[in-house]
């Protein structure tokens, strides 16, 4: 069977016949004729896999959902929606309703809680946070309207990791469907799907689109009725993607295994240095050995990336606005997953003092590691 990274290269699906183009072409759509009647009063019923209106899918979207279908493995389906969190809010508008209930991991990506907390409260879904390291015992946290049980692995600030697979046999006994945001691996480092995940999330915002300049999300379920639900959910909401930017997440396929090989490599060298240099408390990277979640990234994934984090052990606003100051190479910024190396600030949930967030780029890693140090020199000098 081709591997899945050769398959990414190869041009999607849905270009005119006789026009063999390397790249998908851009299909600018709102208004789709129909030759007669009939088939204008029929347009709803092909909205899941045909053409009804520019709103439910041209080529391009089609295209795109279909080659992600196709990374996440199985008889996937995907929808498209207009960000991360747009997908998150589909899966849970599509699943919950008043009275029911739903699990998050205290490591949860933020706005997934905050729209939880509001927007869902709001309309009469309770939730519970659970501890980030439960694994098989989730099952003690459920109850009788619990319909969903969020997972995040690793999370996108502290890299804490979840025990999946048992969290998903946990929930599956008591008929409770998972999803999961599996942003930081994509589907090349980690299938959540085959891991039994109901749901799997991406931000293709970040690895998938790969340049910082697009923003988009993706659902994807091996549950064809699910998909369907998810469709007509996301019709409700409004949530649509424009071509442009699903030709832009399409451009970013191809070299997705390139770059999350080179970032991985070049973060794991990175995160060795700040291991073992003076100034640094503590590295939050999964796949480095000694983390304290490498065992579960060592048995569960496939691939690493380029986000890590870590503390200082001045941990104080003064030296955290020094060191940021001092670096060349990472300029200071949200987001990641694009080519470039980028540094973010956060607070620390669980501790005091502050979280400094590396995304590691595609750039010489002898130089983003001779940017980091002298960063730090200024710190100890």
């Amino acid at each position: 069977m081709t591997d899945i990274r050769t398959h990414l290269i190869r041009p999607a699906e849905g270009i005119p016949e006789g026009f063999a183009s390397l790249s998908q072409g851009v299909f600018h759509a709102s208004t789709v004729v129909f030759p007669d009647v009939a088939s204008f009063l029929r347009r709803q019923a092909q909205a899941h896999t045909g053409y009804s209106y520019g709103q439910n899918g041209t080529p391009t979207h089609y295209a795109l959902a279909n080659k992600l279908s196709e990374l996440e493995g199985g008889a996937a389906h995907t929808v498209l929606v207009p960000s991360g969190l747009a997908a998150v809010v589909l899966v849970n508008s599509m699943l919950l309703a008043a009275g029911d209930h739903v699990l998050l991991p205290d490591s949860i990506y933020g706005p997934t809680l905050e729209v939880t907390q509001t927007l869902f409260a709001k309309w009469g879904i309770r939730h519970t946070v659970y501890p980030n390291d439960t694994g098989a015992d989730i099952a003690e946290l459920f109850e009788d309207k619990t319909r969903l049980v969020w997972t995040e692995s690793p999370s996108s600030n502290t890299l804490q990791m979840q025990d999946i697979p048992a969290i998903v046999a946990a929930a599956h006994a008591h008929q409770i469907k998972v999803a999961m945001d599996n942003t930081w691996a994509t589907a090349l480092g980690f299938r959540a799907l085959d891991a039994g995940v109901d749901y799997s999330v991406q931000a293709l915002t970040k690895y998938v689109g790969g340049h910082s300049d697009l923003l988009m999300g993706a659902v994807s379920t091996r549950d064809v009725a699910a998909h369907h639900a998810l469709r007509d959910t996301a019709e409700l909401l409004g949530y649509y993607v424009a071509a442009d930017e699903c030709f832009l997440a399409l451009r970013g396929l191809p070299t997705l295994a390139l770059r999350l090989e080179r970032q991985y490599a070049s973060a794991l060298r990175i995160a060795s240095f700040l291991q073992n240099h003076a100034a640094i408390s503590q590295v939050n990277y999964p796949p480095r050995p000694g983390d304290a979640y490498h065992h579960l990234w060592q048995r569960d994934f496939k691939l690493g990336n380029g986000l890590l984090s870590f503390t200082l052990q001045q941990n104080t606003m003064q030296a955290i606005e020094n060191f940021v100051a001092s670096l060349q190479l990472f300029p200071l910024g949200n987001s990641w997953g694009g080519v470039h190396s980028l540094i973010a600030v956060a607070p620390q949930r669980a501790a005091s003092g502050w979280l400094l967030r590396l995304h590691v780029g595609v750039e010489q890693v002898d130089d983003l590691l001779a940017d980091l140090a002298q960063a730090l020199a200024v710190l100890e000098g």
